[in-house]
């Protein structure tokens, strides 16, 4: 028996509201096949393909999108995204702060660089460009200032070096006042002529090494 509840017959006979129910049956399938469309039909078309109304329907979702869409124009009433950021359009406003805050850190990486870069290319200076004349010597210090050296001497740079198995800090200034610290394995490189007007202290006993460009 069908859905409209016609049955198979052999030689009997069809009544008119038998033969009324195959005619509408028959109606029935023709709009369902008018109404589908199959596959084939979608693997090349020769029109256009326009949505049943305006802005309601969608094509694809944020879980089942195209791989790619081939055109020569798109044109968008609204809003275009890509990789989930809007494109700009003409008339939108532009926010510069993120703009800003970008360019200021690369800027800021970009001096980070440019002062490692200086670094290294002054530790190649004293590498490469050895002064004439050297001297070097070691100072034993303790809680009291002494200068660096007991006797008056011209000379271009002065090199204090504290060594990495140093116990206690070291302070560096003039005789009236020690501020600057040294911990230990820290270098420091100064431009003053004469190294008996350096002074050093401890809070313990601490042996440095020093070293003059003459």
């Amino acid at each position: 028996m069908s859905w409209l509840g016609l049955r198979h017959k052999g030689v009997e006979v069809l009544y008119p509201e038998e033969w009324n129910k195959v005619v509408d049956g028959l109606d029935l399938l023709k709009q369902y096949a008018d109404a589908s469309v199959k596959k084939r039909d979608l693997t090349y078309l020769d029109s256009d393909i326009k949505p049943k109304e305006d802005n309601v329907y969608v094509l694809g979702d944020p879980l089942r999108a195209w791989k790619e869409i081939h055109a020569h124009y798109g044109y968008f009433k609204d809003n275009a995204f890509v990789q989930g950021k809007p494109v700009l359009k003409d008339g939108d406003p532009v926010i510069t702060k993120e703009f800003i805050d970008k360019a200021k850190s690369d800027v800021e990486k970009i001096y980070s660089l440019v002062s490692d870069v200086k670094r290294e290319v002054e530790t190649i200076y004293d590498l490469v460009s050895p002064p004439v004349d050297l001297d070097s010597w070691r100072v034993n210090i303790g809680t009291s200032p002494i200068p660096l050296s007991d006797v008056d001497m011209v000379v271009k740079k002065i090199h204090v070096k504290v060594p990495t198995w140093a116990l206690y800090l070291v302070y560096i200034g003039s005789s009236s006042k020690q501020d600057f610290i040294l911990e230990k394995g820290d270098k420091e490189i100064l431009d003053i002529p004469n190294p008996k007007k350096v002074y050093v202290r401890s809070l313990g006993n601490v042996t440095i090494f020093v070293m003059v460009e003459k």
